[in-house]
């Protein structure tokens, strides 16, 4: 997958006690609103870069039949390890072992900003959309645009090298508080992702920026001006 930014086989153990609190609840919140808006009714799920298995636990608890697939063994083994009846594969970057048409949804979270190249990107989603039924969705969660300029709860960018402008492409250094793992993500804009998911043949149905609330419970800081994420809905 690209360069390799994320030290999962260090880390699996940490990503795997990662809850969805704080910054990263935002990423979940909204998902059954935003399924229920433009996928109506579903059963099958893939979850496209499960990683340790929080986001597949997440639509199992959901009620859907969820499969996960990632490029880490050590991750997916933190997955098994904590969901023994699930379904997880070890897949190569842009492959999936499944039929054409084989799922309703394919969900996919903190994936692409991991990718390099908007050319594999494209791949993805296009593999993603070979195994979409008709009419089906993908939903896929990454950073805004805004994410390096936040003061944000759970996530932290406060490095010299992130004090510049950002061009599509370009790594941006960030801390995940708590478990202080340390990250290089890829930046990429809006227009990116769109122009790569019209080239696989997809159509973009919204692309959603969540907001803390008070109702969340959690003592937001610029979340509640300004999204650090960006979910993209996408229609085949």
């Amino acid at each position: 997958m690209g360069d390799k930014t994320h030290d999962y086989e260090n880390h699996a153990g940490d990503y795997s006690e990662l809850g969805m609190e704080g910054t990263q609840y935002l990423a979940f919140r909204d998902i059954p609103t935003l399924i229920q808006d433009h996928a109506g009714s579903i059963k099958s799920v893939l979850d496209y870069g499960c990683g340790a298995g929080r986001s597949t636990r997440f639509l199992k608890r959901l009620g859907f039949d969820a499969v996960g697939v990632d490029v880490s063994q050590e991750m997916l083994e933190q997955a098994r390890s904590q969901d023994g009846s699930g379904e997880y594969h070890l897949v190569p970057s842009g492959q999936l072992p499944f039929e054409d048409a084989e799922f309703d949804l394919v969900f996919s979270s903190f994936v692409f900003l991991e990718i390099s190249r908007i050319e594999e990107i494209e791949s993805v989603l296009r593999e993603m959309k070979r195994v979409l039924r008709k009419d089906g969705t993908v939903i896929f969660v990454t950073a805004s645009m805004e994410a390096s300029h936040g003061d944000w709860v759970s996530l932290s960018y406060a490095f010299p090298e992130n004090d510049k402008p950002l061009r599509s492409g370009e790594t941006v250094k960030l801390l995940i508080r708590g478990i202080d793992v340390v990250l290089y993500d890829y930046y990429w804009t809006d227009a990116d992702y769109t122009g790569a998911a019209e080239r696989a043949g997809l159509t973009v149905a919204q692309i959603h920026k969540p907001l803390g609330s008070p109702d969340d419970s959690i003592e937001w800081r610029d979340e509640t001006t300004m999204s650090p994420l960006a979910i993209h809905v996408l229609k085949n």
